[in-house]
């Protein structure tokens, strides 16, 4: 889908309060390592005063990229990429839709993520394959010597995630986060969008942390009824083109659809 300009004022604010339920094992790295009693060395998770967080940091990039692949919203790249298609990029004096919610250069951001606390939990040590970063030069990722676009990885069962060397401490299924997502100046629009990249329409379930291409990390993002009627609202009110952005995100991202089986 093509960037446009956006230059709509919103003046809504408040407050999302939001569960988070997870669907197979998470793993976000404190940037710690712990040693067993076994003597084996592992990845510690991150947590505040013992117990455990997701970073509103890290949540808020999840929902981003979320956000931008179904809406008409710039590519963002680390650098100024010429791979970067032109209908996909916009100058630093306008902001698409997404760089208006989020921030971008110089503007900012209108929402705000708490760090998710661990209500109900139970915490393990396990081993996963070794993940290597994207590479963005393959083909994988390009197509005409442009960027395709985002990618999201499929969810599997809970149960055929594969192990491996990497010793990391995994927050359980069932586990329960909560916290809460403050906005200030949104639109209508940008606020039902924001609603429907939380998940909160049941329609999509995100994937965080560590391992998510070895279908660790998927979770369920739950608020009030009426912050899913507004999720809802922007499915059924976005355009024919961004409709059909929504449909393959939800084929992927729906847990229902997640895979059975896995055969490396």
């Amino acid at each position: 889908m093509k960037c446009k300009i956006y230059d709509e004022n919103g003046t809504l604010e408040g407050r999302i309060p939001i569960k988070v339920k997870v669907l197979t094992p998470v793993h976000i790295f404190s940037g710690h390592l712990k040693v067993q009693e076994n003597g084996k060395i592992y990845r510690e998770f991150i947590k505040v005063n013992r117990t455990p967080i997701i970073p509103g940091t890290s949540f808020k990039g999840c929902v981003r990229t979320i956000a931008e692949s179904v809406s008409h919203s710039c590519l963002r790249t680390s650098q100024k990429d010429k791979k970067v298609p032109a209908d996909k990029q916009h100058d630093e004096k306008h902001r698409c839709i997404i760089c208006d919610m989020f921030g971008s250069m110089g503007h900012r951001s209108k929402v705000r993520f708490s760090d998710l606390v661990a209500v109900n939990y139970g915490t393990y040590v396990r081993g996963i394959p070794r993940s290597f970063k994207p590479n963005p030069e393959s083909g994988y990722y390009i197509e005409n010597g442009k960027y395709k676009g985002y990618k999201f990885y499929k969810h599997g069962v809970d149960g055929i995630q594969p192990t491996g060397p990497i010793l990391c401490e995994f927050v359980t299924t069932g586990a329960e986060f909560e916290g809460e997502v403050l906005y200030s100046g949104l639109t209508h629009k940008q606020l039902a969008l924001l609603c429907f990249a939380l998940g909160l329409s049941g329609d999509i379930h995100p994937k965080i942390g560590y391992g998510k291409a070895f279908f660790y990390g998927s979770i369920a993002i739950s608020s009030h009824p009426e912050w899913a009627d507004k999720a809802r609202q922007y499915i059924n009110e976005c355009s024919h083109e961004v409709k059909g952005n929504i449909d393959a995100l939800i084929r992927i991202l729906n847990y229902n659809n997640a895979l059975k089986s896995y055969d490396g």
